[in-house]
């Protein structure tokens, strides 16, 4: 069996660097069962199946882990959602983002520029701004500009990629952690990330709109 499943990072580990104490902040039954998945994956063990769930809820891979000020290993990224860790637990940076609200405003969006009040920004070579067609840049959804969205369907899937996206691309402030980049946003809602589009949007919604 190959590990690929268990080495891979989705959160944002290729354009940010992991905060990781001594171990990764790990207690020595993480660590033994580590040892041990190691050598049942040497061995090509049957075993390997049995360690996989544990192995990865304990050492949180793919996630954020940090001792952090209030003493407490925390996670950032739909990982830590799944095992009950919650998200919005705090270090050096808050893991959270703008809520939609924030971006019904253009002024709001990141690189808005006053003189044109609009914003550009891109997502997988996609230029776009608050006129831009949601299906243009996440393949798929409502044929309605971003900022109509924002500004009139609150009740839609939609209302909250369109934040995701924003939240990704800089809208929120050095102070917040956002663990996704653009391109995994809009990889979540097609559903060709490594965790569902339900479990990126519950994510999204429930741990990253908390900042008016």
């Amino acid at each position: 069996m190959s590990n690929n499943k268990i080495s891979s990072l989705s959160d944002r580990d290729s354009s940010r660097d992991l905060v990781t104490p001594a171990n990764g902040g790990l207690s020595s039954d993480a660590m033994a069962r580590r040892r041990m998945l190691l050598k049942s994956l040497s061995r090509g063990s049957v075993a390997v199946a049995a360690a996989a769930v544990p192995m990865h809820t304990l050492a949180g891979t793919g996630t954020i882990t940090n001792t952090g000020t209030n003493g407490k290993a925390i996670r950032c990224g739909i990982s830590g959602m799944m095992s009950g860790v919650h998200s919005r637990e705090t270090f050096t940076q808050t893991c959270s983002g703008y809520s939609p609200g924030k971006y019904k405003k253009i002024a709001n969006w990141p690189n808005y520029n006053s003189t044109t009040q609009d914003a550009t920004n891109s997502v997988n070579g996609i230029a776009f701004n608050k006129s831009t067609k949601f299906r243009a840049v996440f393949g798929g959804g409502l044929n309605s500009g971003l900022l109509d969205i924002m500004q009139g369907n609150a009740s839609s899937d939609e209302f909250h990629w369109i934040c995701a996206l924003l939240n990704a691309v800089g809208g929120a402030p050095s102070s917040f952690y956002f663990p996704y980049t653009a391109s995994q946003v809009v990889a979540f809602y097609k559903g060709t990330g490594p965790y569902s589009k339900a479990q990126a949007l519950e994510f999204f919604k429930t741990y990253m709109e908390m900042h008016p």
